[in-house]
């Protein structure tokens, strides 16, 4: 893995936004690439996204997984049983969608020649750690042999998955004057209140459907609320984040512009 320091990716100024469109679970989804486009032509600082799905229970996958008519078969069929099927820009597999997912999207202009996928991934992450020991947890990244959406940058908590993790680079790194200027968009989907056996079953389903080899375990999953032992949604979890966050930035010198007021925006 590289050995770029992830702080020295971090910006002067950074907005951190609680936007949900709540009207159109889709373009909820797709609202992180508007704000990483805005972003790329200067028309916005970076800019980290906490947000919850709208409230409709189905998967987000990537657009590999869809691919070809056995893709278009299963979506049809997932929507029948009541797990519609959502496309993301970002890689990876399957992951649950719907109001027990908090989701923290980082949004960064392409302007770092020797930045690599892991210096963002670990932007992505130790800000998760660090509020996880906020929290009383102790959390590490690393691979969960078992889990969904199975990379070297889940964020585990006493060795189950509850964080998973994909990125995008779009565009160059000409800067905001290039036709074509860039963006990083690191995405994590953390596990807070939902039935993590459900929507494994749901996922194996899909790729059942789809006839790819994934066999994705329950027990190597596992919720935010289950390792804190005590009651814990993802309103309350959205709130927590966003509070923390504003002085975790601050303290690494960034100029921090916060919506916190929509922080308690019910879905």
């Amino acid at each position: 893995m590289g050995n770029t320091d992830w702080r020295t990716l971090l910006p002067m100024e950074l907005e951190i936004v609680a936007d949900e469109l709540v009207e159109s679970p889709l373009n909820n989804i797709l609202h992180d690439d508007e704000i990483a486009k805005q972003v790329a032509q200067g028309t916005r600082a970076a800019t980290v996204r906490v947000w919850r799905h709208a409230p409709v229970q189905g998967l987000v996958v990537s657009r590999r997984d869809i691919a070809g008519a056995n893709g278009e078969r299963a979506m049809a069929t997932m929507a029948d049983e009541g797990w519609p099927i959502f496309v993301r820009s970002t890689g990876g597999t399957a992951v649950p969608h719907g109001i027990g997912m908090l989701n923290f999207s980082v949004m960064f202009p392409r302007q770092h020649e020797k930045a690599t996928t892991d210096a963002y991934y670990r932007l992505l992450c130790q800000p998760l750690i660090d509020w996880f020991v906020h929290l009383g947890l102790a959390a590490t990244t690393g691979e969960v042999p078992g889990s969904y959406c199975d990379g070297g940058y889940n964020v585990q908590i006493d060795g189950k998955k509850i964080v998973g993790t994909a990125q995008a680079w779009r565009g160059g790194l000409a800067g905001t004057t290039s036709r074509h200027p860039g963006y990083v968009l690191a995405h994590a989907c953390i596990a807070i209140d939902l039935d993590i056996t459900e929507a494994i079953s749901a996922i194996n389903r899909f790729y059942g459907y789809t006839g790819a080899a994934v066999d994705v375990q329950p027990e190597a999953a596992s919720t935010l609320q289950e390792r804190m032992r005590r009651p814990f949604d993802s309103a309350q979890a959205k709130r927590s984040l966003i509070e923390f966050l504003e002085p975790y930035f601050t303290a690494q010198g960034i100029i921090v512009r916060c919506q916190t007021a929509l922080a308690d925006r019910p879905l």
